[in-house]
């Protein structure tokens, strides 16, 4: 039987609503009551280490900063860059996050996530060692700026997976592995000699994985026209199943977890399961409007821990600490 890692990552963020318009001024309802009322227990009550990844607007709220200073022993705590609510170049009156941090310039890219580092070493007295991009934006240079500052663990690549955009760079995961790797300075696609590992958010696309993976990374999805053209040749075969509650039913996390376990070749399978706090909350996020939503999503986690520990040999983990096994 294979060994299970199981990462439960979050990104956390300031209240929201309707296409993650954030509202401003900005609250906070869903770290303050949310993690400790809806999930802190439940994932206490499977043992399972939960990575909370803390954007700047959360470390800048000292309710905030409480709730993650009472439950680090239980919790692992790094970074989430969003970048309108950290200098410079920001904007603290911003309705929504939009930004890629591959919009910026690299100097600008880089301080940014410099204060945001620093501003986590001054809340909580040590330095973060997993990060993940904001809308999974990562920039030619995000991972040699991480090196730089000492982070061990990045988990913002989504395998199977385009971002394209209308305006700025987007960002293109095809070709990229389901389980981690460390990068090529090249090609964050691609494996290859950085210290920094890569964690991929877990997701399955059976139509991509049927082609190599240079093949893929041969495909320019941020060019509009092939855009376009994968979308009508290919249709609903791009969707892919993700290892996340919001998406994905127990039965779908489930199927995903088998599918991995069957397919990767190794001893060991690493699950990245994601989402973020204010899905945990009530109509302060696009998904899960009212208190019946958020019980439902809370049982589709229960329920997959419930079967996963009872067929799997699992170990749960904090992002960082997987470096260790790699």
């Amino acid at each position: 039987m294979k060994k299970i890692y199981l990462l439960v990552t979050l990104d956390t963020e300031c209240d929201k609503g309707p296409k993650w318009q954030v509202q401003q001024p900005l609250r906070f309802k869903n770290i303050i009551e949310g993690v400790p009322e809806n999930l802190q227990p439940l994932f206490t009550e499977f043992g399972v280490k939960p990575t909370y990844l803390l954007s700047p607007e959360i470390m800048g709220d000292e309710g905030c900063v409480e709730v993650f200073q009472s439950i680090m022993g239980a919790s692992e705590l790094g970074t989430h860059l969003h970048s309108e609510f950290i200098e410079p170049e920001a904007d603290f009156k911003a309705n929504n996050t939009r930004s890629f941090q591959a919009d910026f310039s690299p100097e600008t890219e880089f301080k940014k996530l410099e204060n945001l580092t620093g501003s986590f070493k001054k809340k909580f007295g040590f330095a973060p060692k997993s990060f993940r991009a904001g809308r999974f934006g990562l920039s030619r240079y995000t991972l040699e700026f991480l090196e730089n500052l000492d982070y061990t663990v990045d988990s913002s690549v989504t395998p199977y997976k385009w971002w394209w955009r209308r305006r700025g760079e987007g960002v293109n995961f095809l070709g990229a592995p389901n389980q981690p790797y460390h990068p090529s300075r090249n090609d964050f696609r691609k494996p290859g000699n950085m210290k920094i590992l890569e964690v991929p958010v877990t997701l399955i696309n059976h139509f991509w994985e049927k082609f190599p993976l240079a093949w893929l990374r041969a495909i320019n999805p941020i060019n509009r026209l092939q855009t376009v053209a994968l979308n009508k040749v290919i249709g609903r075969r791009l969707k892919c199943l993700w290892l996340r509650p919001t998406y994905s039913t127990a039965q779908e996390m489930m199927a995903v977890t088998e599918h991995l376990c069957r397919h990767v070749d190794h001893d060991r399978v690493v699950l990245c399961m994601m989402f973020h706090s204010n899905e945990a909350a009530a109509g302060l996020s696009p998904y899960n409007q009212t208190e019946t939503d958020v019980a439902r999503f809370l049982d589709r986690m229960k329920v997959y821990f419930e079967e996963l520990f009872s067929k799997h040999q699992v170990r749960s983990l904090g992002l960082s600490e997987i470096a260790d096994l790699f």
